[in-house]
């Protein structure tokens, strides 16, 4: 476990990046455990046995996995395909003293996340713990991602309302299930730019069209400013009408730029 420091001086607790390293030279195994764990922020894992990997370890507990190439038995790249093939974002790294540039190609096309050189001096564990620390961090990084899609997917087919995403432009970046529902089309209808082709129309209450400079994303565009509680009626494609309320907003950029529009649509 480790203590840092933020942009904010407030203390954060961290816990160390975990490392599978197979080796069949107990001698070096010993070396660069001592190396990465000076380095900081590494809890080293050994083994001489490459072929007990699988059986022995849970890799999803690691979150990286070191292998030498040239071991009896069994070679890295064996190993390490393997290991991709049942954990997939797991960073996996040659790291071997008789390489060449053929087997860095298998490894590359295998999909390691490096190959390595070992070479004398501590030199070689610096950069080992450099790649390393990298790799977990981009993995961690497209994992908060797509936890955060998950997230974000989960919360748009729960709410009870339709929402409809438009970039600057007004094509539609997202949209959920009941948004297609209250408008009554199908859901390739709902990619289509802007509506230009859209098989549904808005109207006013009273019947009146929506032209399209009247639409509530593109006036929520054109004043980059919210509207509310705003009374439509969808006339779908199958002829029935849909009353609704309409709410919009402008979405902007971290500097404040307008990005795009927000509107979100339900029942009265």
């Amino acid at each position: 476990m480790r203590l840092s420091a933020n942009s904010n001086d407030e203390i954060v607790v961290t816990r160390d990046i975990r490392v599978l390293h197979v080796d069949d030279d107990a001698a070096f195994l010993d070396l660069a455990t001592d190396a990465l764990e000076r380095e900081g922020g590494f809890a080293v894992t050994t083994t001489t046995d490459p072929t007990a990997v699988r059986e022995r370890f849970d890799l999803p507990e690691f979150d990286a996995v070191v292998s030498d190439y040239e071991m009896p038995e069994r070679n890295g790249l064996a190993l390490l395909e393997s290991v991709r093939e049942a954990h997939p974002d797991l960073p996996c790294f040659v790291f071997t003293g008789k390489g060449s540039e053929a087997v860095a190609s298998d490894a590359i096309s295998i999909g390691v996340t490096d190959y390595l050189q070992k070479k004398p001096g501590l030199d070689q564990f610096t950069l080992l713990a450099n790649r390393i620390r990298n790799a977990v961090e981009r993995t961690e990084t497209v994992a908060e991602l797509r936890r955060e899609t998950h997230r974000r997917d989960r919360i748009l087919e729960a709410t009870p309302m339709g929402i409809v995403v438009h970039d600057r432009h007004g094509a539609v970046e997202l949209r959920n299930e009941r948004a297609r529902e209250l408008l009554g089309t199908t859901t390739d209808a709902m990619d289509v730019s802007a509506y230009s082709d859209a098989p549904w129309e808005l109207e006013r209450p009273d019947g009146t069209p929506v032209d399209r400079d009247s639409l509530p994303f593109s006036r929520v565009l054109a004043a980059e400013a919210p509207i509310h509680d705003e009374a439509y009626v969808v006339h779908r494609e199958d002829g029935t009408r849909q009353p609704i309320v309409v709410h919009g907003a402008p979405l902007r950029t971290e500097t404040g730029a307008l990005d795009g529009a927000v509107i979100v649509f339900g029942v009265p």
